[in-house]
């Protein structure tokens, strides 16, 4: 699959696990809460609260926490897009996490519980009650900031990763095990003409690279056997890669 279409998939699921996580506390909050005690009686409100919060936290949750790969993913993808700012904006995701799987896990069951306690756990219900909404908040506006962040965000410039293909893999692999073994044993390799259209040739620079990497592993295995780097050294000879 290429890269660009993996960017419109990551991509979706993103803007739609942000837009799904800012949609619920902003129709929670406007939409829902002000009219839940003018419409139903005290005891009716307090159990339709009950049963509703433990979904609205889990609904956080799972669209912070698809949030968090499909931003990843983009990255992996685009080397381009790497950067200090992923370490930023991957924190931002994961504080949302933990404010939803606190605040539906811990905040929420004490709050029943301070209310269930009585009118001598009033101050304890108040102060439960005000964390919880300023926690909200806080979710809704880290969902803004990312949102704001990925519509700003600049566009990838490159074609992204391209995966080798099995036949690629073989032929470059082979051209490396010949390169390498000839540059063990004759001190240097003969280059060879890159077939046009080649979409990983085994170039000069991958020629010098690999006739490097033979010249150390040369003076290596010429220590080990107690041989001047410049004597003749013959390797045995090795399969080629699979295909």
């Amino acid at each position: 699959m290429e890269a660009r279409l993996l960017l419109k998939v990551f991509d979706s699921v993103y803007l739609f696990s942000l837009t799904a996580w800012v949609g619920s506390i902003l129709f929670f909050s406007f939409g829902v809460a002000p009219i839940i005690f003018k419409v139903l009686d005290p005891s009716s409100a307090a159990r339709f609260v009950r049963a509703l919060f433990p979904r609205y936290y889990a609904w956080g949750v799972i669209s912070s926490g698809l949030a968090l790969p499909a931003f990843l993913a983009v990255p992996l993808s685009f080397p381009e897009m790497r950067g200090y700012h992923v370490m930023g904006i991957s924190f931002l995701i994961i504080a949302a996490i933990m404010i939803f799987m606190y605040c539906g896990n811990s905040l929420t069951p004490a709050i029943n519980a301070a209310r269930d306690a009585g009118p001598e756990h009033e101050a304890l219900f108040a102060k439960l009650h005000k964390r919880s909404v300023m926690l909200n908040v806080v979710a809704l506006i880290l969902g803004i900031v990312l949102l704001v962040l990925f519509a700003t965000r600049r566009p990838p410039q490159s074609e992204g990763i391209i995966e080798k293909t099995p036949q690629e893999r073989y032929q470059y692999e082979s051209e490396f095990q010949s390169t390498f073994l000839e540059s063990i044993e004759k001190g240097k390799s003969t280059p060879k003409p890159v077939p046009p259209g080649t979409r990983f040739p085994f170039d000069d620079e991958a020629r010098k690279e690999t006739e490097e990497f033979a010249k150390k592993y040369r003076a290596k295995e010429a220590r080990r056997l107690g041989k001047s780097p410049d004597d003749p050294l013959t390797l045995p000879p090795s399969q080629p890669a699979a295909k």
